[in-house]
């Protein structure tokens, strides 16, 4: 590199061995310093305003770690590809080649969790899957983490299943089985007249009238009235709306959303209470559902 004729200030020299270099001299032009790194003896160019101000690094230290903590972790760095400052290409045990951020292999590296492979884990829940009937189709419909769409092999109805429940074949289809998931139920709307903070309870129920008497856990005093009971053709039917509405109001209007701390111990529940004020929305999300759920199927 072209060597630049100028003086390097004491000032200077203490910043960069504060850091772990040493100062060469000067290159390219008066913005730049030539360094040697005091752990690696790289001999590299940074910017004067980046020594004299900031502080500076060592790219060469820093990639022979990141090498030392994959091998740590069960794994081998490919590469560090540019513009992607936050995560690597690595290699696995196993064969396969996976993204990640360096933070999570040092972490891995350190014993904090295993570093796991994309492809080996759906595979392992296509094989779970297999053993109970069932085939994996892809991740949730609905985009959920934990959950992963499946098709029945008896009937071909496909619907998302917790990954840990179809791990232990605890799942039932929504179409030819006979637990909850395929048989009848509704989505309700309760109007709970709580002393002084009246509220919304939006759910699910295969006997709504129960949920309301004997689950919720009111006082006889509290009066309570059902603006709206929605028929579905199926227990899973009914989660898998139900769980829409919750995740679109949390999204769009979480501000109607009661915590759990105003209510207390009044209703037997944590969450799914909502302001009078979200009645209006709720219904229309109910209308949405009831279209696309004619009452003539059920």
């Amino acid at each position: 590199m072209p060597a630049f004729a100028g003086v390097v200030k004491k000032e200077w020299r203490k910043a960069a061995l504060k850091h772990g270099f040493e100062i060469l001299g000067r290159a390219l032009d008066r913005y730049w310093l030539v360094l040697n790194c005091k752990v690696c003896k790289t001999v590299q160019l940074k910017r004067l305003n980046v020594v004299r101000d900031h502080a500076p690094i060592c790219h060469h230290c820093i990639h022979i770690r990141r090498i030392s903590e994959a091998e740590a972790a069960g794994a081998a760095l490919l590469s560090e590809p540019s513009g992607d400052r936050k995560y690597g290409l690595y290699k696995l045990t196993c064969g396969h080649t996976v993204r990640r951020q360096y933070s999570r292999v040092q972490t891995a590296a350190a014993g904090g969790y295993k570093l796991g492979c994309d492809e080996c884990r759906e595979a392992r829940y296509a094989r779970e899957a297999e053993v109970h009937g069932w085939r994996l189709i892809g991740p949730a419909s609905d985009g959920r983490l934990g959950y992963r769409q499946y098709q029945h092999s008896t009937c071909g109805h496909t619907q998302d299943v917790m990954i840990g429940n179809m791990a232990w074949g605890d799942c039932s289809c929504g179409k030819c089985g006979q637990g909850w998931p395929s048989k009848p139920s509704f989505i309700y709307l309760f109007k709970i007249d709580l002393p002084g903070n009246p509220v919304l309870k939006l759910g699910y129920s295969a006997r709504p009238q129960k949920r309301l008497k004997h689950q919720l856990g009111l006082d006889r005093a509290v009066n309570v009235e059902v603006p709206r009971v929605l028929p579905m053709l199926s227990g899973h039917d009914a989660l898998t709306e139900e769980t829409a509405c919750h995740r679109s109001l949390l999204k769009e209007r979480p501000d109607l959303i009661v915590p759990k701390d105003e209510f207390g111990s009044a209703i037997n529940t944590q969450s799914e209470i909502y302001k009078l004020e979200a009645s209006e929305i709720i219904n229309g999300l109910l209308d949405r559902i009831e279209q696309r759920n004619p009452s003539d199927r059920i």
